[in-house]
């Protein structure tokens, strides 16, 4: 990490977003950390991952010659202790007994730890415009840290512009520190979008065992507050109880509306988790809604593949990865805020500025049966997307690795 990036100096990773269940913070990690392995500039680096549970077999640390860099997991054999407590006052011990010489923290904060350059990614700050999304004690918690890390690291990454200039109004963080460093997305989808033909067959398969068959809509993602299911749901009930696609619907061959199917995959992380059930039976949509919850990430691609479209409508997003998904995989999808997306393609045809009933009722039907706004998201889509590359975020990453390096050193007497 000296100043031509060679050498065999230390990056510590605050890594238990990827044990359990990873979401968004932890499939971040994976993917930057494995795309590092095939920057040239990381040759030699040696990741330490810290985990605060029992020990666990991952691709990263399978195989310590297929990378440039060399991968170590550290665990701490505590599953039940909790994250931020665990990061805030165990790591920091764990740091002092095996040092790094950089530590990174994928997901908001920082363990209190000095001493050492600093990088902390800082997705979004839903919790500072959307509070009622959070707990109190959660709401505190995320302010609290993301604030600290914002003040305290030696490099402030952020996915997208605008989160960019969120921290430098609200948290005063110097532009000189905070760097943008898009989100990749991974191949995988654009791949699952070349075999939808041949693969078909094994994709409905698979999606059969889980309840799903085609025609349906996919919304995926966490359910928070701000996603607007309690909007979605009954805009959908008016979508599929329409006798024959109507209003902006001009694709020949769309699906009766009463064939369609909504497919929710995520998490459940409403404040209060029984509100979901009230939703859905408000909607009376019966066995149209169909609920996954958790899926593993290996059969995201099969599920977007098979989609006739994906809803990703939401009052504030940081940067809103599974449009670009769905998008790499051939799917049109229907967005309110996607910040991402945006930035990508300003004039993407499938919006949906106003989150009301009426208005998304409407953009369901272009979703399902616009001819030309599906041709176009089809067909441009995956080329658009296709800019985004986990590669290319981690050479940004390991510019920024570096870059922290040079301005500690400057600091330190």
């Amino acid at each position: 990490m000296n100043e031509t990036g060679a050498g065999s100096r230390s990056v510590g990773v605050v890594g238990y977003e990827m044990e359990g269940e990873p979401t968004g913070v932890g499939r971040y990690t994976e993917e930057i950390l494995t795309a590092l392995g095939r920057v040239p500039r990381a040759e030699g680096w040696r990741l330490r991952l810290f985990f605060k549970g029992d020990p666990f077999e991952h691709p990263l640390w399978a195989d310590p010659e297929s990378a440039s860099c060399r991968v170590e997991p550290v665990f701490d054999g505590r599953p039940g202790a909790h994250p931020v407590l665990w990061e805030q006052f165990r790591l920091p011990r764990l740091l002092r007994r095996q040092p790094v010489d950089l530590i990174f923290s994928p997901g908001y904060s920082l363990p209190r730890t000095r001493g050492r350059p600093s990088l902390v990614t800082i997705h979004d700050l839903s919790f500072e415009h959307f509070p009622a999304d959070f707990s109190f004690r959660e709401l505190r918690r995320r302010r609290y840290l993301a604030r600290g890390a914002a003040r305290t690291a030696t490099r402030v990454l952020t996915d997208t512009r605008r989160t960019a200039a969120e921290l430098q109004q609200r948290y005063g963080v110097p532009p000189g520190r905070v760097a943008v460093v898009p989100l990749g997305v991974s191949p995988r989808f654009e791949a699952a979008a070349a075999s939808d033909g041949t693969g078909g067959v094994e994709q409905d398969r698979v999606l059969a065992d889980l309840g799903v068959r085609p025609p349906y809509l996919l919304m995926l993602g966490s359910v928070l507050p701000r996603r607007r299911l309690d909007l979605v749901l009954p805009a959908m009930g008016r979508l599929v109880r329409e006798e024959s696609p109507t209003g902006s619907v001009t694709c020949p061959g769309a699906p009766n509306p009463a064939e369609i199917r909504l497919v929710i995959a995520g998490r459940n992380q409403l404040p209060r988790r029984e509100e979901l059930d009230r939703i859905v039976r408000a909607a009376d949509l019966g066995d149209r809604v169909i609920r996954l919850g958790y899926v593993e990430d290996d059969l995201l691609p099969r599920l977007y593949a098979r989609a006739l479209g994906t809803i990703y409508v939401s009052e504030y997003e940081g940067y809103g990865l599974p449009p670009l998904e769905s998008l790499a995989a051939g799917v049109p999808v229907l967005v309110s805020d996607a910040p991402a997306l945006t930035e990508l393609w300003p004039e993407y045809p499938l919006r949906c500025d106003r989150l009301e009933v009426e208005d998304l009722t409407e953009g369901l039907r272009r979703l399902v049966g616009d001819g030309e706004a599906r041709r176009l998201a089809i067909s441009e889509g995956p080329g658009r997307v296709g800019s985004l590359t986990w590669d290319r975020a981690a050479e940004c990453f390991a510019d920024e690795v570096e870059t922290a390096w040079r301005m500690f050193r400057k600091q330190v007497p």
